[in-house]
């Protein structure tokens, strides 16, 4: 042991360990936490952008001396209680953190993981499969890159802001690891060979070279001996840990352009401009805590008047920025503004620099600098009641091991925010900052990246030069050769593990499930009148206040603004408070005020649907009073007056909408399917769906000539909604709070008007045509295919929860995931309407998914596990039932249910079906499933080419 320390502000001992051997460092939080924690994590340092980091990652879960069974991480999670099971690879990291709170899956956990770590079998057809590897299947097909990570990476290169962060890492740190992308450049990863791919094992995944983490409750000393005994103790002595390559840093100022692909149309306002600036070192924590605060301050707060000032030149539709302090060994200031012009360089760089100036001259607004240490003092408090609260622990402290810093210093805050608060607001310590890191540092790089509809084309036709030019290498006999391969491959992808080396795994039994779980409900009263909501949770003395506006008053012509009018009106300000002066309002009394949307079927009746729109904060017990009055001001003052905020807040919503379309675009096909499929589905898709994205694309491309009517539209919702009759209330705290709530939260229903309340009808069916497909510049594939399972609710029991976690954590898994290529793929399921969407993520394929989606009613009905893996699947779906939740989110869990009518003894029920789950009963399912599959909905989104080489499966493609 090196040191020990009790940190009062974690209520947690701290000890620190280094192994006599090896000199690998143990960090142990130990606390009364049961939700234990481990990880053990590598530097890992690449060299190219190969991605061999990551493909490791990926690699290693695939099977151990120990635990010889292909794909060991897919076998472990379709059985367990764990609250967490993943990896992750950075830029110069590769960690494998778990949690549960199951103390015997914890060592058994902790026994798989180091095992496939330390002695992975790393076989050939793992690397090709994971990483990369020729794929041609028969004479006819055409030859392809194929690899899970490859696609991975295709998707996440189709990713503008990707694409950004790995200029400024290179522009800034030539030379350097970090100039290098770590998860794999689709271009470089094919440079990978499998011989280069073992050497990297060798040489960073040693024990001198990690660093191993547990939290929680577990006994320490059996924590130590079961590292030490069964791993730690068969490896030779320590060599030195493998450092990051630091490059040389510039010195002056340096542009950077390239471009990004996009769909043929207009290119106006889709180019991104961004600033990166080195600023410190990680070592610097006081001065890196405080640019967190700096960069709220100028880029983030809508009180800043450099975003304001920005934004309203009209040179962007959006404007922001964030500070990087753990990444890499210097720290980073990052801003950017998306939805911009390639000329407006330049007068971006003069208006920033400027602004920054005239900021720092006259002193920052001192309202606006206490509003943002507030909030970041806020985030501090609450990270104390995160669920999870071992990884984030496991996070701030992986930095100080990696950058040779001090981890205990990681873990305390609240002296540090003390010494920031008291210069921000005593002298000119931020202004100084500004000046010092921001206006006279002349090491920025300057990116910019253009849309260019030709650009996804050439990307396409210089991986199809590579592919032709290898195929002009083969032989007749090489290419018969490389045919084999590819079928040995897929034969090795298709067959099962065999039951005997399941056997090894070690695993839980039926016995150790809990005897029971409590599930919170919450307390439905009424509170000043209106219906009340209440949860009674240990929250840290944080109150999470949810008020719900009913839109079944709303007529349908406004739903596909919902989401806008929720963003304006959380933003825009009151009659006496600009937007500006209402967020730094906001931010000094609260944790923040967001909205969002929820459409509950009622569980006894599914076609009775209640839609509701929450505005949403969280505050701590001194700030309640003035929080609550300032929600009940806006609520009675709102004002959208100001027609320049509410265009910049329009151009910002749509800019966003359409990147996330496409790089992460499923959610609009998956809503597209539901529509057709229940009540609820309809209004989902006017209010998140494609019909609610082109709306916002309409107000945001001629906003000028529909301005007045957005107004109006804004304003009559406002009226309509912002109705006592309307409201409910639905509140997540302690005892303490829930009674000083009770005595002054009917400020807010007075706030509200009391005129009449009209019912809208229920919204028609739409007239979509049954298979759709839209196009995005992304260079893969988002496919969904759904129907309605079960059209008698009787149907459904918790045999199916079994089946469930069956299909997405194996049947799926192998055939879209491992066989397709394919990122991921998972479905959506409600048990309330019966219906579920099979969705795959970041998919290389389209027709190939859609068969596999079609081939699962006879997977079900030939099911045949023995009892050894049944069981496995109902632990795992025992513990899908029971998830690690923090306080808040129980609250907010229990409150959808109450609005639902889904009650404790349903859930129960289902619990009880889910281990007395029989094979028969899985193989029962067949005939339902074929059924779905027989009147479904087919719909995807992404890739051009992809998509129109299998246009047979749709009946429409079109633009998004």
């Amino acid at each position: 042991m090196q040191r020990q320390e009790w940190i009062e502000e974690l209520s947690a001992e701290v000890l620190l360990f280094e192994h006599q051997a090896t000199g690998c460092p143990l960090l142990a939080i130990k606390n009364d936490d049961s939700n234990k924690t481990f990880a053990v994590a590598f530097n890992t340092i690449p060299t190219d952008s190969t991605g061999v980091a990551h493909i490791l990652e990926h690699s290693v879960l695939m099977g151990s001396k120990k635990y010889p069974v292909k794909d060991v991480f897919g076998e472990v999670n379709k059985g367990g209680l764990m609250t967490f099971l993943n990896a992750m690879t950075g830029s110069d990291i590769t960690y494998y953190p778990f949690a549960t709170r199951n103390q015997k899956e914890y060592f058994n956990l902790m026994d798989v993981y180091c095992d496939v770590v330390f002695n992975p079998l790393l076989l050939k057809e793992t690397f090709e499969q994971e990483g990369w590897h020729y794929h041609q299947e028969s004479h006819a097909a055409p030859l392809q890159f194929q690899g899970v990570v490859f696609n991975e990476m295709k998707g996440a290169f189709s990713d503008p802001i990707r694409l950004l962060f790995h200029h400024i890492f290179s522009g800034l740190l030539p030379g350097s690891t970090y100039a290098h992308e770590s998860g794999g450049d689709p271009r470089c990863i094919p440079d990978l060979s499998y011989e280069s791919f073992c050497r990297f094992h060798t040489r960073h995944y040693h024990p001198s070279n990690a660093t191993f983490f547990v939290y929680g409750d577990a006994p320490l000393a059996e924590e130590l001996e079961f590292l030490q005994h069964r791993f730690l103790s068969h490896f030779p002595a320590r060599s030195p840990r493998i450092r990051a390559e630091l490059g040389t840093p510039i010195v002056k100022p340096r542009q950077i352009v390239d471009r990004y692909g996009v769909e043929s149309g207009s290119i106006a306002e889709r180019t991104y401009h961004a600033v990166g600036t080195r600023v410190a070192t990680a070592s610097d924590r006081e001065r890196n805590a405080a640019f967190q605060i700096v960069a709220n301050i100028l880029y983030n707060s809508d009180g800043s008047p450099l975003k304001n000032r920005i934004v309203s030149s009209g040179i962007c539709n959006d404007f922001g920025g964030f500070y990087l302090s753990s990444s890499c060994p210097h720290t980073i200031m990052i801003t950017y503004l998306i939805g911009s012009e390639t000329e407006h360089r330049d007068h971006f760089d003069r208006l920033y620099r400027d602004t920054l100036a005239e900021m720092v001259q006259r002193g920052l607004d001192r309202d606006l600098v206490i509003s943002e240490l507030n909030k970041y003092e806020f985030n501090v408090r609450e990270d104390a009641s995160k669920a999870q609260r071992g990884l984030d622990l496991l996070n701030k402290t992986l930095a100080a091991f990696r950058y040779g810093l001090d981890p205990f210093a990681a873990l305390k805050t609240e002296e540090l925010l003390s010494t920031i608060r008291e210069k921000s607001l005593s002298g000119r310590y931020l202004e100084d900052l500004i000046s010092e890191s921001l206006l006279d540092n002349p090491a920025t790089v300057t990116v910019t990246l253009e849309p260019d509809p030709e650009k996804l084309q050439e990307t396409l036709r210089q991986e199809q030069q590579r592919l032709d030019g290898y195929a002009q290498t083969l032989s007749d006999a090489q290419q018969e050769r490389l045919i084999a391969r590819t079928g040995e491959l897929m034969a090795q992808q298709q067959a099962p593990n065999d039951p005997e080396l399941l056997k090894l795994l070690p695993q839980l039994k039926l016995a150790d499930l809990p005897a029971a779980i409590d599930f919170h409900h919450v307390e439905a009263s009424r509170l000043f009148d209106v219906e009340t909501l209440i949860s009674d949770l240990p929250t840290n003395h944080i109150t999470y206040l949810d008020i719900g506006f009913d839109l079944g008053c709303l007529p349908h012509r406004f739903l596909p603004l919902l989401d806008l009018f929720g963003a304006i009106v959380t933003e825009i300000g009151t009659e006496k408070l600009s937007f500006s002066e209402f967020a730094k309002q906001v931010a000094t009394c609260t944790g923040g005020l967001t909205h969002s949307l929820n459409t509950y079927s009622q569980y006894t009746d599914p076609d009775r649907v209640r839609c509701i729109l929450w505005l949403s904060l969280k505050v701590l017990p001194e700030y309640l009073q003035q929080a609550i009055d300032l929600i009940a001001h806006l609520l009675s003052s709102l004002s959208f007056q100001d027609r320049n905020r509410i265009r910049e807040i329009v151009r910002r919503e749509y800019a966003w909408a359409e990147h996330a379309a496409q790089s992460e675009g499923y959610n609009l096909p998956s809503t597209r399917v539901f529509s057709r499929l229940s009540v609820a589905g309809r209004y989902q898709e006017q209010i998140n769906g494609i019909t609610a994205y082109r709306k916002l694309r309409e107000f945001a491309k001629n906003h000028g000539e529909r301005q007045e009517r957005l107004v109006e539209d804004l304003q009559t919702m406002a009226r309509i909604l912002f109705n006592r009759g309307n409201v409910v209330l639905s509140m997540t705290g302690e005892e303490q709070e829930i009674t000083q709530f009770s005595t002054i939260g009917s400020r807010l229903v007075e706030a509200l008007s009391s005129g009449r309340r009209t019912v809208e009808p229920v919204l028609d069916a739409p007239a979509f045509p049954r298979h759709e497909a839209f196009i995005t510049a992304a260079e893969v594939v988002f496919n969904v295919q759904g129907g309605v399972l079960f059209p008698k609710q009787e149907w459904y029991t918790g045999a199916f929860e079994v089946l469930k976690t069956y299909l997405t954590r194996d049947y799926l898994w192998n055939t879209v995931r491992q066989m397709g290529g394919a990122y991921g793929c998972f479905s959506q399921f409600n048990f309330v309407t019966g219906n579920i969407a099979l969705i795959s993520y970041r998919d290389p394929q389209v027709r190939k998914t859609f068969q596999a989606f079609e081939r699962i009613p006879s997977v079900i009905a030939g099911i045949d596990l023995s009892p050894h893996a049944l069981d496995q699947l109902i632990i795992g779906t025992y513990g899908s039932f029971d998830p690690h939740q923090s306080a808040a989110a129980r609250g907010a869990t229990a409150r959808n249910e109450y609005l639902s009518g889904i009650t404790v003894t349903e859930k129960q029920q289902r619990l009880r079906e889910i281990t007395a789950t029989t094979a028969h009963q899985l193989r029962s399912f067949a005939d339902v499933f074929q059924a779905m599959l027989d009147n479904s909905y087919r719909s995807a989104i992404g890739n051009r080419e992809k998509i129109t080489a299998d246009d047979a499966l749709f009946d429409v493609i079109s633009d998004l």
